[in-house]
């Protein structure tokens, strides 16, 4: 009986902190302007010299998708007698923004994607010109990292919401009445509610009551 109700506690604690643990890490501002700036450094190092596209690849698999890595090969990337590179273009598709990052940069969510971004003023002077826009970098969860999927250009502000962190599904102050209780610790989607007198009202206390009322009944 003691073994049966010990290993049930046992089972829904070590749910609750699985599920605690595993909570997906959320992109930060920061981590997506560093993954931006080393992204444009390896495009521009895309030009430099003929390589073998498996390699081309290769460089590119830390930072972007595989969807996006298939798109940016077939558009930039052009065979050579001697392998494979890319022509460095000021409209090369697919290429990192030229964010200014001494400005503010604009960051956020919106249905599990997340989106650097920033607004270009119109360019009527110079070589190249073009209206006010906005130019963002989408970021998605792909094999366990954050990773660049796309790069848009729009007339309207990227639609986004702020990201939150997320909660673990399980609860385990579920188990436990909550009169007198002093919450405390809110960590990785995890909580958990401290109640002097651990009254179980839960399946556990019910499952115990009726094993003990069955065992009452057959004496």
């Amino acid at each position: 009986m003691k073994l049966l109700l010990s290993t049930l506690v046992a089972l829904i604690l070590f749910l609750g902190y699985g599920h605690a643990g595993s909570a997906e890490e959320l992109l930060t501002e920061e981590q997506s302007v560093q993954a931006v700036k080393e992204a444009s450094e390896l495009q521009a190092a895309l030009t430099e010299k003929e390589r073998p596209l498996n390699e081309i690849k290769a460089m590119m698999e830390p930072y972007f998708t595989h969807a996006f890595i298939e798109k940016y090969v077939k558009e930039n990337v052009k065979e050579t007698e001697n392998g494979y590179i890319v022509y460095g273009s000021d409209f090369t598709p697919y290429s990192m923004p030229y964010f200014n990052y001494e400005e503010d940069l604009s960051f956020g969510s919106e249905n599990n994607t997340h989106k650097l971004f920033q607004f270009f003023p119109a360019e009527e002077e110079g070589p190249v010109s073009y209206d006010d826009h906005y130019e963002a970098v989408l970021f998605v969860h792909e094999n366990g990292e954050y990773k660049i999927d796309d790069v848009i250009f729009s007339e309207t502000e990227p639609k986004t919401e702020s990201p939150e962190v997320k909660q673990s599904p399980f609860n385990v102050s579920l188990i436990f009445d909550q009169s007198d209780a002093v919450s405390f610790g809110n960590e990785g989607g995890f909580s958990f509610i401290w109640n002097p007198y651990f009254k179980m009202k839960t399946l556990l206390s019910a499952y115990a009551y009726d094993v003990k009322s069955a065992a009452g009944n057959a004496e």
